[in-house]
């Protein structure tokens, strides 16, 4: 089985019909006027009322970045992390208005990617697609209308979603074309072993290693940031990484955790990554 080199991903048309639908379009059509200077100020503010007023899940982003990063502000790089949050999906409704720079890409194909959720990674899959051939394993949204929205952003730009929990040898067969197979390598898998992060035992998962042994492929490390409104950057770096699975594994954990700690506002800190 061969990913398609332009393929239309089936929830595309998974959006229900009624008001609803209508009203959260119209939503998106508005939002996408709002210039991106006015949306980085609307992002402030909903950035600092996440901190003082609503603050979903701010405990769990403060336990987790207290450990792994002591010394670090804490209340700054959050709120400074959830305002990056909210303007990156706030740029990802219209792609046309970004500059995204990928470096690195340049004669990469058939490879195994491993990244995360720094920076904006949504626009960052965007970039990538406009780069080369990308197939990646993403969960599906439970709600129907984002499930066709972002497919519809993926498709327009290249991105061949390859549902998590599939059987591998999709995987295999867009390796086989030519594909680059991304693995997002930053959250926690409870089946897999618990590999050092950050100094602490955190539950990864070990596909990208296996992948990339089964296929003889490379891997590459792929780290996405900010460099201002509506400009990002990615970096595509070939990574050497030799041993067996686990320690493959830990090696990765190794390098994503230095990009995070280079830029800890960057990385979505909201989710139970220990324990």
């Amino acid at each position: 089985m061969t990913p398609p080199a332009e393929p239309r991903d089936p929830l595309r048309d998974t959006a229900p019909p009624g008001l609803r639908t209508w009203v959260l379009n119209a939503l998106v059509a508005v939002v996408r006027r709002i210039p991106l200077d006015v949306a980085n100020l609307l992002a402030w503010g909903i950035a600092y009322t996440w901190w003082w007023i609503l603050p979903i899940r701010r405990r769990v982003a403060v336990e987790n970045l207290v450990a792994a990063l002591p010394g670090v502000s804490v209340r700054s790089t959050l709120i400074h992390m959830m305002h990056d949050l909210v303007l990156g999906y706030v740029e990802l409704l219209d792609y046309s208005r970004l500059r995204v720079v990928v470096e690195g890409a340049a004669g990469v194909r058939g490879g195994v990617m491993v990244g995360g959720h720094g920076g904006s990674w949504d626009v960052a899959l965007l970039g990538l697609g406009q780069a080369f051939p990308l197939s990646i394993f993403l969960r599906t949204p439970t709600d129907r209308w984002v499930q066709a929205l972002l497919a519809e952003l993926r498709d327009t730009y290249h991105v061949h979603r390859l549902e998590t929990g599939a059987d591998m040898a999709s995987a295999y067969a867009a390796l086989a074309a030519g594909r680059n197979v991304f693995f997002v390598q930053d959250q926690r898998h409870n089946r897999g072993p618990a590999l050092p992060f950050f100094g602490r035992p955190a539950r990864t998962s070990m596909g990208a290693a296996v992948a990339a042994a089964k296929a003889g492929a490379p891997i590459y490390g792929v780290w996405q940031w900010r460099e201002g409104v509506g400009r990002h950057r990615v970096h595509v770096r070939r990574l050497e990484v030799p041993g067996d699975a686990e320690a493959v594994t830990t090696q990765l954990n190794a390098f994503y955790a230095e990009q995070i700690a280079a830029r800890p506002h960057g990385w979505l800190w909201l989710h139970k990554r220990w324990g």
